[in-house]
């Protein structure tokens, strides 16, 4: 009889006879099958907590959409405010599977904030209130880069991905006066969510990917807080950037090589 290749292929739904599926129990301990059966929940409650992110992200997009461009209603801290319920899938995460648990607050953390030239008020106004998300995201982050084993393998180049968009990046013809039309900034507007979803996307997978989690973590981190801090938007998981830089100078300066 042919086993099966590994423990989480037994885990499926069986489609076999209970001779088989006995003699596949046989073959492993109980404590092997609770740990596949966790990691296979672990895998699950991550990529629905990402769908549940991405979705609400998309519904606060369409809203700023079609908001005004002096309307308050949705800020910046709108996205940070909408990730904090999250906070509970992390700390089931970090039980079952601390790598994913960081991962996801990683994600988290990118869609803690949005695009800051989609309104005149987007940010920098009395009802923008990001900092006690990025202080939770911060803390939460900050113990599991402490609690993670050190990467063996260092990146000396991360795999590239696409930079933020810009106007440059925009496909919607010739600005006949100088500047684009209604009908062009809601082309480049939907344009732009495009690109940075996907960007988000991409961002995600290189994380999934790499070995180098501490690089690649910092190299995420420090790029958005520079755009945010452009405008005037702080306090984006400053612990965690220090902690992560202390990291890679430890093992041979900015690069990280030894």
């Amino acid at each position: 009889m042919v086993p099966p290749k590994d423990l989480t292929s037994w885990l499926k739904p069986p489609c076999s006879a209970k001779r088989k599926r006995d003699t596949t129990e046989a073959q492993y301990s109980e404590k092997e099958i609770d740990e596949a059966r966790t990691s296979q929940e672990a895998k699950k409650l991550y990529a629905d907590t990402l769908k549940a992110i991405d979705k609400r992200v998309d519904e606060l997009d369409k809203k700023v959409g079609i908001m005004g461009g002096n309307s308050a209603a949705i800020t910046t801290s709108s996205y940070a405010t909408s990730i904090r319920k999250h906070m509970g899938a992390v700390k089931k995460l970090v039980a079952m599977d601390t790598t994913l648990s960081f991962n996801l607050l990683l994600s988290m953390a990118d869609a803690s904030h949005t695009d800051l030239d989609a309104t005149c008020k987007m940010c920098g106004t009395p009802c923008d209130n990001s900092i006690p998300t990025f202080k939770l995201l911060d803390e939460a982050l900050l113990s599991l880069i402490k609690a993670r084993r050190k990467p063996v393998s260092l990146e000396a180049e991360l795999p590239e991905v696409a930079k933020r968009w810009t106007v440059m990046d925009a496909d919607v013809g010739v600005f006949k006066t100088g500047r684009p039309n209604k009908q062009q900034r809601a082309q480049m507007y939907r344009q732009k969510l495009v690109w940075e979803k996907n960007r988000r996307q991409a961002r995600r997978e290189r994380r999934e990917k790499t070995v180098d989690w501490v690089k690649v973590a910092l190299n995420d981190l420090v790029e958005e807080r520079d755009y945010l801090d452009a405008y005037g938007v702080k306090e984006y998981l400053p612990r965690c950037i220090a902690q992560l830089e202390e990291l890679v100078m430890a093992r041979g300066g900015p690069g990280g090589k030894a």
